[in-house]
């Protein structure tokens, strides 16, 4: 592509490490040199140079960049290492397992103002949100006053892994799968001020990790947001409907690699209190189907031209990690 080709190295080859992999293997701006995972057998099938150390890694490695996809608690170890060996960082969220994690890995990045950090919130990029934010944007359908968002799984908190260990995951769904929506709600809405929600085991009663959060949030200006995050859904649902003065947007579904929420797409409404579609409180619809998640493409895109002085970071940034954790953390209390 001409353009200069980053020494990389991932560390924690699970399911993101490959996904971070593949997006950055495909994008070809990234020379990915090694890879690291607690698990031998993870590492299996690579050509890369492997390793059981993340420290060994990046000191053998000596790479410009470092993909972080590990569990919650080593992250802002690695985080900070990387930045303070002079590298940029990409890593995935949640940013550690507490605000003061999130805080520490911002304030060293901070430090190091020459070193670029992202956190990997992909949903920003679907198709339906990048729709969302422009229609928001264009003042079509007025001001934005509430939004509702529902994001749910189904979870078995009996199984023997990272995430159900709350020394090593920080938290539950909240933490686990609920960030995503809070910061979309961050994204759409704005700034909240207001926070209150508590958390719940309403199944899996034995789990020191909750399965269930109900969450409300009010900005400055007045504009109200909810979130239900639950691991109890059972059938996965992701929605997300933004009531404006002069109209209304549904988001509903969300393509991933498992297609198990379904299919994705937005749905816009005019107010139409005139009755001029003869259909007072059903107004006529617009609809937008999307078949084609880019969202890996485009975070990696938005990574490589920060990288290259062609961007900035616009999504993802070490701000919007605090932010975020901020308002985990008052539902944590």
């Amino acid at each position: 592509m001409g353009d200069h080709k980053y020494k990389t190295v991932i560390i924690g080859m699970g399911r993101m490490g490959k996904t971070r992999y593949k997006a950055m293997t495909e994008h070809g701006g990234f020379n990915i040199v090694g890879l690291c995972d607690s698990s031998r057998e993870a590492l299996n099938d690579y050509k890369e140079n492997t390793y059981t150390d993340w420290e060994k890694c990046i000191d053998s490695e000596n790479p410009e960049v470092v993909v972080v996809c590990t569990v919650n608690s080593v992250i802002p170890d690695v985080v900070c290492y990387s930045l303070e060996k002079g590298c940029h960082v990409f890593s995935e969220k949640p940013p550690g397992r507490t605000l003061e994690d999130a805080m520490r890995m911002r304030d060293c990045s901070i430090e190091h103002p020459k070193q670029i950090l992202k956190y990997g919130f992909n949903h920003r990029y679907h198709n339906s949100i990048i729709e969302a934010k422009s229609l928001i944007e264009s003042g079509f359908l007025g001001e934005v006053v509430a939004a509702r968002g529902v994001y749910g799984k189904a979870a078995d908190y009996t199984k023997d892994e990272w995430r159900n260990d709350i020394q090593i995951a920080g938290g539950g769904i909240l933490l686990d799968q609920g960030i995503h929506m809070l910061d979309l709600l961050r994204y759409l809405v704005g700034d909240f001020t207001e926070i209150e929600g508590f958390t719940d085991n309403l199944v899996w009663k034995d789990s020191p990790s909750e399965d269930t959060a109900f969450v409300t949030m009010r900005t400055a200006d007045g504009k109200v947001a909810t979130l239900n995050s639950s691991a109890i859904q059972w059938k996965h649902k992701f929605d997300l409907d933004i009531v404006l003065t002069g109209g209304y947007i549904a988001l509903n579904g969300l393509l991933t690699s498992t297609r198990s929420y379904g299919e994705e797409r937005i749905t816009y409404y005019k107010r139409d209190l005139e009755q001029k579609s003869g259909k007072m409180g059903n107004p006529t619809e617009y609809t937008l189907c999307f078949d084609e998640d880019r969202s890996w493409e485009l975070e990696v895109k938005e990574f490589y031209d920060a990288l290259t002085g062609k961007g900035k970071i616009v999504n993802g940034t070490a701000e919007d990690a605090v932010e975020v954790m901020s308002i985990i953390s008052k539902i944590y209390i």
